[in-house]
């Protein structure tokens, strides 16, 4: 799925409703309806009271349909209407025809009293994606007043009123908080970030029939990676498959103390379909990978408690490095070697690799092709402060495309970044995943993907996907405080099924 910009939007809104032969006031009602659908879902209207703040322009025309078809299904309405002396068109329109259904609209200003109850729903309508900027201070006390005041939820149409769809919005910025986001047809990038937290505690995409031609015709630069797209990157075995087919891997890491951390990315990569994966360890893991994955091989080095001599990977088809390997000095020195002897092979580097790469500022050693997998911590010993999110993709954008890597960035979204520039936000996972060792799982399914003659690119979207599916497959059953990184792998093999649907 495609992310599209503002200006992207209102154009896909026009050509719409030149291509489809509606009216913009019938558009407005057929995505409204989507809007009240969910509602209707999400609560018992009949005993729901949902108070509308509308603005002047198409997104309170929205609030305005939305209340009108609310009060159809047998919920309580009250609608605030921004005063102003002229309204969009469809706003218009709608104010005349709640007038015929006799609900209550008071009109408002930035300095008027409002009153809403403990039990009623709060639906922000007031701007939609038009800002291009912050909210002026006036509006503080009315959005001090609505994400403060008790109500049973918060609820946005489109965007949180007061955040920037394509740039970053000011951290002192007036935003409204949602509990819960209903954005049309197309995700917009602000609502994927981690900045927004604050103002998107759950989003749901909305289809509204939008122009479908125009989407597919409309050049984009941001995808949001859903299922329909691993589909048709996941590749299949045959009855003469035999385990070469499906790759050789390596994973290369543990140290005294972090074995599991490269026992969880190997068993991943088993579950992930590698035909014969390794696990290269210090002598002191030995033992436990034998014991905890009797189906992975098992290489040791000479050294017992942290790796001080890398293996050769001639024979293998993928290598993952990094995952509980430590920061020795020794360690540091022999992967710089390491990175030097293998600069045409395509790694997958993880953790304290990454933090060896950073200390040693040697990103220019990673081979072309490589996939860099770090959390936030990480990211900032590579790259730096960054003054917020957009700042961010952008500095990493530079640097995937001067060393031509592939950066996975963890998170909520788990962004994906391409030499090319293009990103890839990804649309499965769930906050239960945010435990040890799941970063290390992600490593060993990446790996095994790659190993069974995946691109780079290909390798991140499919891993990072596959991922996130498992967990949300595995917190079905189990609770998302209680979920391990074991959880998550022994749930591979549900994923793949989910996506072959």
């Amino acid at each position: 799925m495609k992310i599209f910009n503002t200006a992207q939007m209102q154009a896909l809104d026009k050509e719409t409703v030149s291509n489809q032969y509606i009216s913009s006031f019938k558009l407005m009602e057929r995505a409204t309806t989507k809007v009240f659908e969910k509602l209707q879902t999400r609560y018992k209207l009949y005993q729901t009271s949902f108070v509308i703040f509308c603005g002047t322009g198409n997104n309170g025309g929205d609030g305005l349909t939305l209340a009108r078809l609310l009060k159809e299904g047998g919920a309580m309405v009250k609608v605030f209407l921004v005063q102003t002396k002229k309204y969009s068109p469809d706003n218009a329109q709608n104010q005349d025809l709640l007038e015929d259904r006799d609900i209550n609209v008071e009109k408002f200003n930035t300095k008027s009293k409002l009153k809403v109850k403990k039990d009623d729903v709060i639906v922000d309508a007031l701007f939609g994606i038009g800002l291009h900027s912050p909210l002026d201070e006036e509006w503080r006390p009315i959005f001090d007043f609505l994400n403060e005041t008790p109500c049973l939820e918060r609820v946005s149409i489109d965007m949180p009123s007061g955040l920037l769809a394509d740039v970053a919005t000011p951290k002192e910025a007036i935003v409204f908080k949602a509990d819960v986001v209903y954005t049309f047809q197309l995700p917009k990038t602000a609502l994927l970030l981690s900045d927004a937290k604050e103002y998107v505690k759950e989003l749901e995409i909305l289809d509204i029939g939008l122009d479908l031609d125009y989407i597919e015709s409309t050049k984009s630069d941001a995808y949001f990676v859903e299922q329909d797209k691993v589909k048709n990157l996941v590749k299949s075995g045959t009855k003469f498959s035999n385990k070469d087919d499906f790759g050789r891997v390596i994973l290369i890491g543990g140290s005294k103390g972090k074995i599991g951390a490269v026992t969880l990315a190997s068993k991943a990569a088993m579950h992930t379909g590698s035909g014969i994966v390794t696990a290269y360890v210090p002598s002191c893991g030995y033992t436990i990978v034998q014991t905890g994955i009797p189906e992975v091989m098992c290489d040791t080095c000479t050294s017992e408690d942290y790796i001080k001599v890398f293996p050769s990977v001639e024979h293998y088809d993928a290598v993952g490095v990094g995952c509980g390997i430590g920061l020795h000095k020794d360690t540091a020195t022999a992967l710089i070697s390491f990175l030097k002897e293998n600069k045409d092979r395509k790694l997958v580097i993880d953790a304290d690799a990454l933090n060896i790469i950073s200390e040693q500022k040697c990103l220019d050693k990673v081979p072309a092709e490589s996939i860099l997998t770090p959390h936030e911590k990480e990211l900032k010993r590579l790259i730096g402060e960054w003054d917020n999110d957009f700042d961010k993709i952008d500095k990493v954008k530079q640097l995937a495309k001067k060393h031509n890597v592939i950066f996975v960035l963890k998170g909520a979204h788990t962004i994906t970044i391409a030499p090319d520039e293009t990103i890839y936000f990804n649309s499965s996972g769930n906050w239960g995943m945010a435990t040890a060792g799941v970063g290390d799982t992600l490593t060993g399914m990446i790996t095994s993907l790659l190993g069974q003659g995946y691109t780079s690119k290909e390798a991140a979207i499919v891993g990072v996907y596959l991922h996130g599916l498992a967990g949300d497959l595995a917190i079905e059953n189990i609770h998302p405080h209680s979920l391990v990184a074991s959880d998550v792998s022994n749930y591979i093999s549900a994923a793949y099924n989910q996506i072959a649907l």
